[in-house]
């Protein structure tokens, strides 16, 4: 039974600021590509051929990139929120997408490894619970959703509970299998104290009616990539996931002799690296350039920029087509990364 999936990608996402001055977050890119391809292109290689974009913020950039998913192996949908009202609100924007169908609904901003979504697919074809959660290891759920589990079903969920009082370290990881009477819950669910209509709050209405919600464990990272530290953070993740040696080179790359490269490190097609250090945690996009004697660590250089010689780069987002003169430094403060060439 193939079933369909949901992607909320409608807001602004104003913590990742300035990288979405000029794009959507869910185009925001982490090792090398964009969130949402990591995602969407995950889903159907584990077999979801229809996915929905809810779009609004900067969406027809997000149409113009993936197109009609072809090139990421699935049919993409799209459906626009004109008006922010909570992620109910924008899932209820995908119904006729949705039909009778059960579906799989997920945030457009949160990187998992993709062998999860398999995983999660394949529990549910064995199982067929009534619905599905993913949760995902945390030291302490307090920014997130505190997710307590009894005999591998949800027995509740605390929206940001305050720091230091979960007794779970299960969060919610934003992943979840539900079917077409969801969208009945919703339209019964009052509005938040914000005056939006929320999935979580339909959840809890469903635990209240006594429904079965099977939990599913995330294997590996998990990051809702809320901001340009965690792009970078995740990037490293990912890079070392996609290559045992974390050493990722396009063809097209050229890297000089002389270079040194501490991985995690991908470059990427037609970049040009000098014989400066690269990483550890970076990553050259296509087109982009590092000069002689430049050091560049836990940094994203993003497509056709030019980061001049002696310069010396930690932490840092280098925008698109910024240009970084010789002898630059700059690094990042208070766990946050600097952004050079942002708008």
């Amino acid at each position: 039974m193939s079933l369909k999936a949901v992607l909320l990608a409608a807001g602004e996402g104003t913590r990742m600021r300035p990288l979405t001055h000029r794009r959507p977050k869910p185009l925001v890119p982490v090792a090398g590509r964009p969130i949402i391809e990591h995602i969407a292109g995950g889903l159907a290689r584990a077999g979801i051929s229809d996915i929905c974009l809810v779009i609004g913020y900067l969406g027809e950039q997000l149409q113009q990139r993936l197109g009609d998913g072809t090139r990421l192996g699935a049919r993409l949908h799209y459906r626009w929120q004109e008006e922010y009202g909570g992620t109910g609100a924008a899932l209820l924007l995908a119904e006729d997408f949705i039909g009778g169908d059960r579906f799989v609904l997920g945030w457009g901003d949160i990187i998992i490894p993709p062998g999860n979504y398999r995983r999660m697919l394949q529990v549910y074809e064995r199982e067929r619970p009534e619905a599905m959660l993913a949760v995902n290891w945390v030291e302490d759920p307090w920014e997130g959703a505190a997710v307590y589990v009894q005999d591998g079903f949800i027995d509740r969920i605390i929206e940001k509970p305050e720091p230091g009082t979960s007794t779970t370290n299960f969060n919610n990881a934003g992943l979840f299998v539900f079917g077409p009477e969801m969208l009945e819950v919703l339209r019964e669910t009052p509005l938040s104290p914000r005056g939006e209509l929320e999935v979580p709050s339909a959840i809890d209405a469903m635990l209240q009616a006594g429904a079965r919600i099977r939990a599913f464990e995330i294997e590996g990272y998990w990051s809702d990539v809320a901001r340009p530290s965690s792009a970078v953070a995740i990037s490293g993740e990912i890079i070392k996931g996609m290559s045992h040696s974390g050493r990722i080179f396009h063809p097209l790359a050229r890297v000089a002799p002389g270079a040194e490269v501490v991985p995690p490190v991908l470059i990427g097609p037609d970049a040009v690296v000098e014989a400066a250090r690269i990483g550890p945690n970076a990553t050259i996009m296509a087109g982009a350039c590092v000069g002689r004697d430049s050091a560049v660590a836990d940094a994203m250089v993003l497509p056709g920029a030019v980061v001049g010689a002696g310069c010396d780069l930690r932490d840092v987002v280098i925008e698109a087509g910024a240009q970084v003169p010789d002898g630059t430094g700059v690094a990042g403060e208070q766990g946050e990364v600097a952004v050079l060439g942002g708008a």
